[in-house]
C-alpha cells in the first residue's frame, strides 16, 4: 500500500508538506504542490480516512441508523426508497454513507458507536421503533447531529421529517366511501409495535368514518397484526368470521401487509375488487406486487430522504442552529384494487 512517506520521498519534499498539498492548505508554493499532486496521481495514494478526520475535524461520512433488516422482510422497499434520496444528497455533498443495522428486539445497543470511533459526523435515523433516552442524552452531550426519519421525538433538539400520516388516513377513507363502501375494515398492528405513524393512520381513518355519517368503526372491523405474513394471513381468517356484514373494502396501514391480506382474502372465497376492495400505504407496493395493480398513498420516500439527508449537512456544517420538522404530504393513488360495491343496499348515506 502506498503511503504519504513514500510520495515525500518520490517528490523530495517532506512529509508535513504532502499533507499540506492533501488538505489543501495555501501555504504551499504552486510549483511544489503541482509536483507532488503528479505523484501522487503516478502512485495511485489516497489519504488515509483517520489522517483526513484527525486534521479536518470530519470524515465526510454519515451514519444511517435503522433496525429494517435486508431480508425478504417488505419494509426492505420502503428503505431502499428513503435511503436513495439520502444517498442523492450525500452524492451532492462528496459524502459517504455508513449504514448501520440496530437489532431490533436487542435491549442494549450502543448506538453511537460509529461516532465514538470518528467514523461518521452526523446520523440519520430510519424506522427506530421507540427514541432511546439513552440515545438523546448522548446525542447532546457529544454535539452530534441527528435527524430522525417517520418519526416525530419530542425533545425539540431533534430534527425530523416525517409525512401527514393522520390527513392520509382520513382522506383515504373519503376515497373509499366516494366509491359506495360503508363497511370498511382496518389492518393496523398491535401496540406492543410502538408506531405512531400507523396510529395516525388508523386515528384519521376513524376521524373520517364519524365525519362522513358513520358511527364509530367497531372493534370486529379493527384487525391488528406484525409484519409476518403467516400471522397477518392468520388474523384476517379469524377476523371475517365474526364481521356482520362482511365489509367491501379493506385498508391496510402498510404497503408490506397487502399481498398477505389478499392471499387471505381470497383463501376465504373474496375476489379483490370485485367482493372486496383492497387499499395499501406507502406507495412501493406496485414496484414489486405485480398481481393487481394496488390503490396505496404514495409516501414521498425519496424526497423524506433527501430532506433529512440535507437538514443534517447544515447541523453538521453549523451545529447549534435551531431543528427542523418538516410535514410532507401523502397523495392518494387509485388503482384496480379499489372499486364501487357489487351492492349498496342497506349502506350508511352521505352526500358530498
Amino acid at each position: 500500500m502506498v503511503t504519504q512517506k513514500d510520495v515525500a520521498g518520490k517528490a523530495g519534499v517532506s512529509f508535513i508538506t504532502v499533507s499540506r498539498v492533501i488538505n489543501g492548505e495555501h501555504n504551499v508554493k504552486e510549483t511544489t504542490r503541482i509536483k507532488v499532486q503528479k505523484v501522487i496521481d503516478e502512485l495511485g495514494y489516497c489519504p488515509g480516512f483517520a489522517g483526513k478526520a484527525l486534521n479536518s475535524g470530519k470524515c465526510n461520512t454519515i451514519a444511517v441508523l435503522t433496525p429494517i433488516p435486508f431480508d425478504e422482510d417488505m419494509r426492505m422497499f420502503y428503505l431502499m426508497r428513503v435511503l436513495s434520496g439520502i444517498e442523492k444528497s450525500c452524492r451532492e455533498h462528496d459524502t459517504d454513507i455508513l449504514f448501520c443495522l440496530s437489532p431490533e428486539k436487542k435491549k442494549e445497543y450502543d448506538y453511537l458507536r460509529p461516532y465514538r470511533q470518528r467514523k461518521v459526523d452526523g446520523i440519520i435515523c430510519i424506522g427506530l421503533k421507540d427514541f432511546p433516552d439513552i440515545l438523546l442524552k448522548e446525542l447532546m452531550l457529544r454535539k452530534l447531529p441527528c435527524v430522525v426519519i417517520g418519526d416525530r421525538p419530542q425533545d425539540k433538539a431533534v430534527s425530523w421529517v416525517d409525512t401527514d400520516n393522520y390527513a392520509a388516513g382520513y382522506n383515504t377513507v373519503r376515497e373509499i366511501w366516494k366509491r359506495g363502501h360503508r363497511f370498511i375494515a382496518f389492518l393496523g398492528i398491535p401496540s406492543s409495535l410502538y408506531n405512531a405513524n400507523v396510529t395516525d393512520r388508523e386515528n384519521g381513518f376513524r376521524q373520517a368514518l364519524r365525519t362522513l355519517g358513520s358511527s364509530e368503526n367497531p372493534d370486529e372491523y379493527i384487525i391488528r397484526a406484525d409484519y409476518e405474513p403467516a400471522h397477518i394471513k392468520r388474523l384476517i381468517a379469524e377476523a371475517l368470521k365474526k364481521m356482520i356484514p362482511l365489509p367491501t373494502a379493506l385498508f391496510c396501514s402498510t404497503d408490506s401487509a397487502v399481498p398477505a391480506a389478499v392471499e387471505a382474502l381470497e383463501a376465504a372465497g373474496l375476489r379483490v375488487p370485485e367482493d372486496i376492495s383492497v387499499v395499501g400505504f406507502d406507495g412501493f407496493i406496485n414496484k414489486m406486487y405485480y398481481k393487481l395493480n394496488i390503490a396505496t398513498n404514495l409516501q414521498p420516500l425519496p424526497e423524506m430522504g433527501y430532506r433529512a439527508a440535507e437538514i443534517l449537512f447544515e447541523h453538521i456544517e453549523n451545529y447549534g442552529t435551531p431543528s427542523v420538522r418538516e410535514i410532507l404530504q401523502v397523495p392518494f393513488m387509485a388503482g384496480a384494487s379499489l372499486a364501487a360495491p357489487k351492492s349498496t343496499s342497506g349502506y350508511y348515506t352521505h352526500d358530498f
